[in-house]
C-alpha cells in the first residue's frame, strides 16, 4: 500500500467571508486556508480525498473537480470525495448562501490549488502503513436545537426562552475518528480527522480562518512535525459550540463567552493524541471501493401562506418601514418562486467510499445529527463515518419535524430546500448501498458462498 499527502493554501489577502445573513468582509488570516489532498493506492487500485477550508461549493464544482482528478489518477469518479469543512470565515465561493452572491470565477483559486496539492501528493507516494482508532469529545459541541414548554422547536435560544427549554431536539455523534498514516518506519504521516461541529466558532469575522481545525493541524504538528492533517466534518447542521442549556463556559444563553476556536481545536488534538486504545497502523494491500448514486428526493416550493406573507412584507418595505434582511431575502426567494416554479424535485447524490478499515458516507449537504446516528446505526461496517457537504451542496437537510417546525433549518430558504422524506430515502438509500459494498467485500476477501447440494 502507497499513500501521498500534501497541501497548498488559497488565502485571499482581503475579501467577502460568506455565512452570515449579512455579507461580511475579511482582510488578513488568522490560519490559513487549504486544499488538503490525500492519495491512497493499493493493488493497483486509489482512491482521492481532497478537504477544502471552505463554506461549502456547489454541485458543479465537485463533478468538475473529481471528472480531473479521474482522468488524471485513473482512479473511478466514485472513489474521489470532495469535501468542505464549513468554516464560516473561509473565502468567496461559487454558492449563495444569503446576501452574498456567488460566481463560478470565485473558486479558481481553490482549484489551482486542489490540482497542484494533488500533483504533489501522488509525486510523494511511498509505502505506508494504516489504522484507524476512535474516542470521544463532549466538551465542543452541542445541539442547538430545542423543545419548549410552549410546544415549539427553537434554534439558538436567546435570552426570551431562559427557563422554558425543556431538552434538545436531538442526541449527537461524540465520536472522534481517526484514521493515521505511518512511514515504514513508524512516523507519522497524516491524519485524517472526523467530528461534527458547525465551523463557526470565531465570533469575528474580520480575518479568514480555517476556524477550529486549523488550530488543531498546528497543535497535531507540534507534537508530530510537518504531518498533514484532513478534517472531515460530521453531521453537525443542528451543532454548535454553545451549551445554551447547561451555561458552560458562561454562554448564558447568548453568544459571548463560548470556547473559541484555537482552544477547540488545541482540545481536540489533545483527544486524537490520547485515543485508547492507540492507534496501531500495519502494512499490507488493502480493499478500496466505492459507490456513487443519485436518490431522488421532494424540493420545496414557496407555499400560498409564504406567497402571501412574502407580498405583505414587500407593501411595507415600499411603504418605508423597516424589514429586517432576513425577511427580504426570504420574501424575495418566496415571489421569485411564485413566478417561476422551481422542479418539485431533485437529485441527491450518495458517496460511500471504503478504504481499508474505514468506511466513508458522504452526503452534499448540512446534516441533521440524528440522520447521520440513523446511517451509522444501519452499517455492517465496523468503521462508519459520515461527513457531510461532501461532493456538492444542497442545503441543510433536516427531517420532517424540523421542516414543519418553522425553525432556522427547516424554514424553507435559499440553504434549506430539500423537502418532506428527504430523510427516509437518505437513510435507506445509505443502508442499501452500504450493504452492497459490504457483500462485495466480503466476496473479495472470503470468496462467493458456496450453495449446498
Amino acid at each position: 500500500m502507497k499513500a501521498g499527502f500534501s497541501e497548498r493554501e488559497y488565502t485571499p489577502e482581503k475579501g467577502p467571508v460568506p455565512g452570515q445573513i449579512e455579507v461580511k468582509y475579511a482582510d488578513g488570516k488568522i490560519t490559513p486556508l487549504m486544499a488538503h489532498v490525500a492519495v491512497i493506492e493499493s493493488e493497483g487500485n486509489g482512491a482521492v480525498i481532497v478537504s477544502l477550508d471552505i463554506l461549502f461549493v456547489s454541485t458543479a464544482f465537485t463533478v468538475k473537480l473529481r471528472n480531473r482528478i479521474s482522468e488524471i489518477t485513473g482512479y473511478p469518479v466514485e472513489q474521489i470525495m470532495i469535501t468542505c469543512t464549513h468554516s464560516h470565515t473561509g473565502c468567496a465561493t461559487d454558492c449563495e448562501c444569503w446576501d452574498y452572491r456567488g460566481v463560478p470565477e470565485n473558486l479558481h483559486p481553490v482549484e489551482k490549488a486542489v490540482f497542484e496539492a494533488l500533483d504533489d501528493a501522488r509525486a510523494r507516494l511511498t509505502d505506508v502503513k494504516i489504522g484507524v482508532g476512535s474516542s470521544y469529545d463532549k466538551r465542543f459541541h452541542f445541539c442547538r436545537d430545542f423543545y419548549t414548554d410552549t410546544g415549539e422547536i427553537v434554534m439558538n435560544p436567546g435570552r426570551s426562552h431562559a427557563g422554558h427549554l425543556l431538552r434538545p431536539y436531538a442526541a449527537i455523534d461524540d465520536s472522534v475518528n481517526v484514521m493515521r498514516f505511518d512511514g515504514t518506519d513508524g512516523t507519522p504521516l497524516c491524519f485524517i480527522v472526523n467530528y461534527a461541529n458547525h465551523l463557526d466558532t470565531n465570533p469575528s469575522k474580520k480575518k479568514f480562518d480555517a476556524d477550529f481545525p486549523g488550530h488543531m493541524r498546528l497543535a497535531l504538528r507540534e507534537t508530530y512535525g510537518d504531518v498533514a492533517v484532513l478534517f472531515l466534518n460530521g453531521c453537525c447542521a443542528n451543532i454548535n459550540h454553545y451549551d445554551y442549556l447547561n451555561h458552560y463556559d458562561k454562554t448564558l444563553h447568548c453568544k459571548e463567552g463560548a470556547l473559541p476556536p484555537a482552544v477547540i481545536g488545541a482540545g481536540l488534538a489533545e483527544t486524537v493524541k490520547a485515543i485508547d486504545p492507540p492507534i496501531v497502523t500495519r502494512d499490507g494491500e488493502i480493499r478500496i471501493q466505492g459507490a456513487s448514486r443519485k436518490h431522488v428526493t421532494a424540493r420545496r416550493c414557496a407555499s400560498e401562506d409564504q406567497i402571501a406573507w412574502a407580498k405583505e412584507l414587500m407593501a411595507k418595505k415600499e411603504a418605508g418601514e423597516e424589514v429586517s434582511l432576513h425577511k427580504s431575502l426570504l420574501a424575495t426567494l418566496y415571489l421569485k418562486d411564485e413566478q417561476n416554479p422551481p422542479d418539485p424535485v431533485m437529485d441527491f447524490e450518495i458517496s460511500v467510499l471504503q478504504i481499508g478499515p474505514w468506511t466513508i458516507v458522504g452526503l452534499p449537504g448540512e446534516i441533521y445529527s440524528d440522520i447521520g446516528l440513523k446511517i451509522k446505526a444501519s452499517s455492517p461496517f465496523a468503521n462508519t463515518i459520515v461527513v457531510e457537504i461532501a461532493n456538492g451542496y444542497n442545503g441543510y437537510v433536516s427531517p420532517d419535524i424540523i421542516q414543519r417546525s418553522g425553525c432556522y433549518e427547516g424554514r424553507y430558504s435559499m440553504v434549506a430546500y430539500t423537502g418532506l422524506g428527504t430523510e427516509k430515502v437518505l437513510v435507506d438509500g445509505c443502508s442499501n448501498m452500504l450493504a452492497t459494498l459490504f457483500n462485495a467485500d466480503n466476496v473479495k476477501t472470503f470468496g462467493a458462498l458456496k450453495e449446498s447440494r
